[in-house]
């Protein structure tokens, strides 16, 4: 009789193996559950894994655009709102004009109503998002408008420089002797000024001449509107400028119906500043309303681009979908008979490091 040698190291160096391929196949299987994906895109999808990264670069694309879309309609919705509280300083500028009477107390209060939307109005027209002024053009790190109201001032002592330049070049002693022919006169360039279709003289202001009075001492803003790419060829404005015409109709006629509604101005001069702020308040409502026009429309134009985008990305997702997706009952079922093999492996392995002669000895 003859016996041969055996050994268990073999059978425990084959369990090793099968078990570590086990474990490696469950833990990729787990995760194909989780994700829903292929856990192993090369392998799996072969020559289709470069459609694969193509779609999925092109979600990647569509996501950053809607990104990019959505901080444009926070600039256009905050844009729209501020100019909504603009059209309401206009109203309120109207109002008080067409309210006048000739009594001190009328025009005390026309003056603070006056005083009051101007304040409303330049607040408006300073407004920011995210540290970004709206309507100071590409200039967005600075404050559009100068307040008129505020001590020191230098918008206002531009215009008082273009009064006393006026009353000295008139021989006029003083603002309360115009007459309402002077004061249409007087106003009539100011507003031309102010349009930009009159530059600066000097006298009054030294080194200035042929300067814009606009730019030079109320606004900061560029004429360069902000603008985004809200497709691959589509590109809106997302807010104007405070250089817009609305703005310095407005301006203009809030100052001079400030400062022309006093009981120390003769009735029929302060009718005719009346007359030329009521011209100025039309125009600005006019250009106030063109602004919100345009920006309702980019408003648009930015909800049909998304509405494009998503339905594109929907589409790249399917198809991804199919490609890189895996069928989740059979991903699950793998995951079973994994653990129960390796299940079944750990019992056989604990089994075979039991053995030994000694037991049967």
């Amino acid at each position: 009789m003859k016996t041969s040698f055996s050994s268990t190291i073999s059978v425990q160096t084959s369990l090793r193996t099968a078990m570590a391929k086990a474990q490696n196949e469950l833990m990729k299987a787990n995760e194909e559950v989780t994700t829903g994906v292929h856990a192993d895109m090369g392998v799996s999808l072969g020559s289709q894994t470069a459609r694969n990264l193509d779609l999925t670069r092109d979600v990647m694309r569509i996501e950053s655009q809607l990104t990019t879309n959505s901080v444009a309609v926070t600039r256009l919705d905050s844009s729209e709102a501020a100019l909504n509280n603009m059209s309401t300083s206009v109203d309120k500028v109207r109002g008080a004009l067409a309210s006048l009477t000739s009594s001190a107390s009328t025009l005390d209060d026309a003056r603070r109503t006056l005083t009051s939307a101007l304040d409303s109005f330049t607040d408006a027209a300073n407004s920011s998002v995210a540290g970004e002024y709206l309507f100071a053009g590409t200039n967005t790190d600075v404050k559009p408008l100068t307040s008129f109201t505020e001590a020191g001032s230098p918008f206002k002592a531009a215009y008082d420089a273009e009064l006393n330049q006026f009353l000295s070049a008139n021989g006029i002693p003083s603002k309360s002797a115009m007459t309402a022919a002077q004061v249409d006169s007087f106003l009539t360039d100011l507003e031309a000024k102010f349009s930009g279709t009159t530059t600066l003289t000097d006298p009054p202001h030294a080194g200035q001449a042929g300067q814009d009075f606009w730019t030079t001492f109320v606004s900061n803003a560029n004429d360069t509107n902000m603008t985004t790419r809200i497709s691959a060829n589509e590109v809106v404005d997302t807010s104007t400028n405070a250089n817009g015409s609305g703005f310095r109709s407005f301006v203009f006629a809030a100052v001079v119906s400030n400062e022309f509604l006093t009981t120390d101005i003769p009735e029929a001069s302060r009718q005719a500043a009346v007359k030329v702020a009521s011209g100025a308040i039309g125009r600005a409502e006019t250009g106030i309303t063109a602004a919100r026009s345009n920006l309702g429309i980019s408003s648009e134009r930015v909800k049909n681009a998304n509405e494009s985008l998503e339905s594109q990305k929907k589409i790249f997702e399917l198809h991804l979908n199919d490609l890189q997706g895996v069928d989740a009952y059979e991903a699950s079922t793998r995951v079973t008979s994994l653990k129960a093999l390796l299940e079944a492996s750990y019992t056989l392995t604990s089994r075979i490091q039991q053995l030994s002669l000694v037991n049967f000895l």
